[in-house]
């Protein structure tokens, strides 16, 4: 097989396995479902707004209004449990830099001891290393080489956060075997993510802002 066969080959295989859908039970999709609603009603909106990056958008996502919401965060936990049980590799922890991925790593770590098992532990990713104590970067989860872990993220946009947190997780000798969203924005960020690991998200902006309009035209219908 010549050489670029044989990329073509490892690229097809690689896409084989990042397109891999989860598959929803029933019980699963009236909570996605559910979630999609919550979402559109509490965390996005339209206008005119300034983002981290600096860049203006025409909406916003504030995904922190629904994984701090008792019922929201429910379900999401709930998903990506699901989506950790589809990895080939089943993670030691989830974790992700703070504070977006905080609530999630939170309740899903919990989720993982009130199914009994198998557990998952956490772990948050500092913006800068503390300058006292422990100086440490990395909190909570300590594991050993080669643990498989899985990073979680609330609103990916540029991947930025992400990569941050892949970065720290491989420096701790880590394995990081996929990443997990709960909103992607579609603006770069799942392919610069995916130069280091699978890449999922649970919801596209575009999905949420399309509930959002549906759900404004019932209002005022």
């Amino acid at each position: 097989m010549n050489a670029r066969r044989q990329t073509a080959v490892n690229v097809l295989d690689y896409q084989v396995k990042r397109v891999s859908v989860v598959k929803y039970s029933p019980l699963n999709m009236e909570q996605r479902n559910r979630l999609k609603q919550i979402l559109a009603e509490k965390s996005v909106g339209r206008g005119d707004f300034t983002l981290a990056s600096g860049k203006k958008s025409s909406f916003y996502v504030d995904a922190k209004m629904t994984t701090l919401d008792p019922e929201g965060i429910t379900y999401v936990a709930d998903l990506v449990w699901q989506h950790l049980q589809s990895l080939p590799t089943f993670p030691k922890a989830i974790g992700g830099l703070a504070t977006g991925a905080d609530p999630i790593v939170a309740e899903v770590v919990a989720l993982s001891f009130r199914r009994g098992g198998p557990s998952v532990y956490g772990f948050y990713v500092r913006e800068e290393a503390k300058g006292h104590g422990t100086r440490k970067s990395v909190e909570g989860y300590a594991g050993v080489h080669g643990d498989p872990v899985v990073i979680v993220d609330d609103v990916c946009t540029t991947g930025g956060s992400a990569i941050k947190a892949i970065e720290r997780a491989k420096e701790n000798g880590w394995k990081v075997v996929a990443t997990i969203c709960l909103v992607d924005r579609e603006e770069g960020g799942r392919e610069a993510i995916e130069r280091y690991c699978p890449f999922d998200a649970l919801f596209t902006a575009d999905e949420l802002l399309t509930a959002r309009d549906e759900l404004l035209q019932k209002v005022h219908s």
